[in-house]
């Protein structure tokens, strides 16, 4: 009879692990899978993959329209402006404006009006585009980016850019393999529960 105790525990285990997977992570919707390599072999994929990359004070963060981003229609949006202080990539200009998604699920960026940060942001529908999952960070975390980067909007020279060979699983299959888990779960208890 040591096969109830164990099977009830194996049980409740599932459970809790199926419960944790399927619960909305309460400080933020959006999730991103870390890129493989170091923060200086990031940056160099981030300059190669984008289309603008700069630094620069966040002046203004006003409400945009309704739009299309990322394939998901009807996001509300934020256009933000941001005074340049040196271009690595992209527009030469005093100010660029980028747009993000303000939606937690769309992975937009929290840009604060005062704020330095360095961007790297795409071309899109709205222009310039800039989301959570980019390499864009506050200015006073991007030490490593700038080392990279170089002096100047000097363009770095050298070094081959990294593909992505991480595998990560992705958030749907996780949530897939979480319910399953809950589902075996539950005939486990069932069947516990039952007389017989």
């Amino acid at each position: 009879m040591i096969r109830r105790p164990l099977a009830a525990l194996v049980s409740v285990v599932l459970t809790v692990l199926g419960v944790v997977f399927l619960l909305p992570d309460c400080a933020s919707a959006c999730s991103c899978a870390m890129p493989p390599g170091s923060q200086e072999e990031r940056a160099e994929r981030a300059l190669a993959e984008s289309s603008a990359v700069f630094s620069g004070e966040a002046v203004e963060v006003e409400e945009g329209p309704s739009i299309k981003m990322m394939g998901i229609s009807g996001l509300r949006s934020s256009r933000v402006t941001l005074r340049t202080s040196e271009v690595w990539k992209g527009p030469q200009r005093e100010t660029l404006e980028v747009s993000t998604p303000r939606d937690g699920m769309s992975c937009g960026y929290p840009f604060e009006e005062g704020q330095e940060y360095l961007v790297y942001a795409n071309t899109g529908k709205q222009g310039l585009e800039a989301y959570l999952c980019t390499e864009t960070k506050p200015l006073e975390k991007a030490g490593a980016d700038l080392a990279v980067l170089g002096d100047g909007g000097e363009r770095p020279t050298g070094g081959e850019v990294l593909s992505d060979t991480s595998g990560g699983v992705s958030v749907p299959a996780m949530a897939g393999l979480a319910g399953l888990a809950l589902a075996a779960s539950v005939l486990v208890v069932v069947s516990l529960v039952r007389p017989g």
